[in-house]
């Protein structure tokens, strides 16, 4: 049967206004620009349904934008640092020594894993805290890495490599607050393909890459910048990788727990 449908719709897409009154009945349709033939009535629900979530996401972001709150996503660049917290240690383990191959360490009891240690030799990095890695425009979702190394790993040559490669990537797990982040994971070569003049990828000590080397090696970042693919025993830096929710909110530049500019995290509702 026929229905009378009437109907006064303004929907604002890409700054043009429709206007569509007076419907006569859900049977009439039409051939659309790629052919197939549709309903009227298809045609507007999808046209409705496609305008009110618009309406929606639109409503959401002048809500946070009233308040002073951005997404991440929208704000912070590569480099910046980020007011993420991966808590403090519970135990005290001494950097992992010749008779521990495969082991971690050189973290004491009580402090936060935000701060940097000494593994191969006495020197720690200068920094600390979390740095922005990547960001993905859109999926509002950004990637944080380690500033320095909160811990050291020792890697013994002669072992093979694939359990060593699925530990470093597993303990990135313990860095990961579950009210901000989704995974965490061991940094890896492409994580830092940056000039050796860039402190997110020089950071003035050795540590590991999480980089398949072939079975009796693994990769490192030397204290200068340079990838080598070691066929030695050592007791390198440990960096891990955090990978925010999508859509994880700030209201600015404020301060880390180190006194840093950084940017502060709020979680999306």
């Amino acid at each position: 049967g026929y229905l009378l449908i009437i109907l006064i719709l303004l929907v604002v897409t890409n700054g043009i206004t429709y206007g569509v009154t007076s419907i006569q009945s859900e049977s009439v349709s039409y051939t659309k620009k790629d052919g197939k033939l549709t309903t009227v009535k298809s045609a507007l629900d999808e046209l409705i349904n496609t305008s009110l979530t618009k309406i929606d996401e639109l409503q959401e972001k002048v809500t946070d934008y009233e308040t002073g709150i951005n997404y991440l996503a929208d704000v912070a660049q590569i480099g910046d640092y980020v007011d993420y917290d991966a808590g403090t240690w519970n135990e005290t383990k001494d950097k992992p020594s010749d008779s521990t191959p495969g082991e971690f360490g050189g973290y004491t009891a009580g402090e936060s894993r935000g701060t940097s240690v000494a593994c191969y030799g006495t020197t720690i990095p200068p920094y600390r805290g979390w740095r922005v890695l990547k960001v993905d425009e859109s999926s509002k979702t950004v990637t944080v890495i380690h500033a320095g190394i909160p811990e050291c790993y020792y890697f013994h040559h002669g072992n093979g490599n694939s359990n060593d490669l699925k530990k470093l990537n597993d303990r990135g797990k313990q860095y990961v607050d579950p009210k901000y982040a989704e995974t965490g994971r061991s940094v890896i070569d492409t994580d830092v393909k940056f000039d050796k003049t860039n402190d997110l990828r020089t950071i003035k000590v050795y540590y590991w890459l999480a980089t398949d080397a072939g079975g009796e090696s693994m990769f490192s970042v030397t204290s200068v910048g340079d990838t080598i693919n070691h066929n030695g025993s050592y007791v390198f830096g440990y960096r891990p990788v955090i990978v925010l929710k999508s859509k994880i909110l700030t209201t600015g530049i404020g301060t880390d727990e180190f006194g840093q500019q950084a940017w502060t995290l709020v979680a999306k509702k």
